[in-house]
């Protein structure tokens, strides 16, 4: 990850981790709106609000799917692999289906 803590920059920990593919700074410093569609409840980029629990996206291969994006916890689902919005666990659960076939 782009984090000053995955760095050896233990200064900034996990304030400020860069910006996400969407050019979007990440980290618990930078304050933001759930990425809900309607919904702006105030949160801030960092893990406590990430899909996923990490920055970044997971990867189907792995079996870790989730989004690059950060939701308040009305709107994040707690999972057998960390918490996850919606539609990653829509999308986790018509994988695992796709598996069974």
């Amino acid at each position: 990850m782009g984090c000053a803590a995955s760095k050896g920059e233990s200064d900034m920990g996990w304030a400020d981790c860069g910006v996400d593919s969407n050019g979007r700074p990440i980290g618990y410093a930078f304050a933001a709106t759930c990425d809900q569609s309607g919904c702006d409840a105030k949160i801030d980029r960092g893990l406590a609000y990430a899909c996923g629990d990490m920055h970044g996206e997971g990867s189907e291969e792995e079996g870790d799917t989730y989004c690059e994006k950060y939701f308040c916890y009305d709107h994040l689902k707690l999972t057998d692999h960390g918490f996850r919005c919606e539609e990653c666990v829509d999308c986790a659960k018509e994988c695992e289906l796709a598996k069974k076939e």
